[in-house]
């Protein structure tokens, strides 16, 4: 029977946090615009803290990194992150358990956090049926710095999640992700799957039953 199959990309599917390699990587190209960012360890304390939550966090960072950019320049920049991604951003076990998915004739949802940006370009070229993501907002031809919807991010995984059962009804889930952040959605899932675990979100695995696996390669 064909499943319904859930794939997290950071820490899931890629080697490292996509969203933070994407705005550092634009930086480290065009250093003057560290200046618009000396205030952010300020607000990543008050996250810390929980004065503020995620999507102010992430738009903060956002706004601080790319705010103003036209579509142009963020899409030659985009072209590079890609070809750095898949140059060896992957984890291949991820790869490999997507594609036997694949093969299966399963249906393949990528939810993330990330950015339409760059995650639209990833969902098409690893055969996603489905990209869920977080969008940005622009402003004419330039980037606000704001998010136009949802943040992708914890119980709104969630919410993604029970309307694609609505819409698959009777279809098998099955959902992978590494963060603790996911284990609400790895709960919802038939089969959900912790991948490289931190000791924290290892440890909720285990009190939800929630399988765990290593990839490494």
């Amino acid at each position: 029977m064909r499943s319904l199959v859930v794939f997290d990309l950071d820490g899931t599917l890629t080697r490292r946090d996509t969203y933070v390699h994407y705005l550092f990587g634009y930086l480290v190209r065009h250093p003057w615009r560290f200046l618009r960012t000396l205030h952010l360890p300020w607000f990543v304390l008050q996250f810390y803290l929980g004065r503020i939550s995620n999507t102010v966090l992430k738009q903060k960072f956002l706004r601080a990194c790319l705010g103003g950019l036209e579509r142009p320049a963020l899409l030659r920049w985009t072209q590079t992150f890609l070809d750095e991604l898949f140059a060896g951003g992957f984890v291949q076990e991820g790869l490999m358990t997507l594609d036997r998915h694949h093969k299966r004739g399963d249906i393949l949802v990528l939810l993330t956090a990330g950015l339409d940006l760059y995650v639209d370009h990833v969902g098409s070229r690893l055969g996603f049926h489905h990209v869920i993501c977080s969008r940005v907002e622009w402003q004419r031809n330039k980037l606000s710095g704001r998010l136009s919807g949802p943040n992708r991010y914890g119980v709104e995984k969630v919410r993604c999640l029970q309307s694609l059962k609505e819409q698959y009804r009777g279809y098998p889930v099955i959902a992978y992700a590494d963060h603790h952040s996911d284990i609400p959605l790895l709960r919802l899932a038939d089969e959900g799957v912790l991948i490289n675990g931190t000791a924290r979100s290892c440890r909720l695995a285990r009190q939800s039953g929630i399988l765990h696996r290593v990839w490494t390669s």
